[in-house]
């Protein structure tokens, strides 16, 4: 099912394909996935040092990452007839 969006301009009411929502969701992750490897080299003394608390914060942030990966490109490549 596609949803609506409104279009500002014209007042049009434009489709989101679940394509788009899938490249999005790709976008974000590797996002993600980059700030969570800036993160690591300049703070990972800090991680490896900061306990179990700074683990899980960088952990869940690659879980994260991943799924959202994972959805994006599942929604990217479905295929809608």
């Amino acid at each position: 099912m596609e949803r609506i969006e409104y279009d500002p301009e014209g007042g049009n009411y434009l489709p989101v394909t679940e394509h788009e929502t899938g490249s999005t969701l790709l976008v974000v992750g590797i996002v993600m996935l980059l700030g969570a490897l800036g993160w690591l080299l300049f703070v990972g003394w800090d991680i490896r040092a900061g306990g179990w608390m700074m683990e899980t914060i960088f952990a869940t942030d690659v879980v994260i990452a991943l799924v959202l990966i994972t959805l994006g490109y599942k929604k990217k490549k479905r295929q809608t007839t």
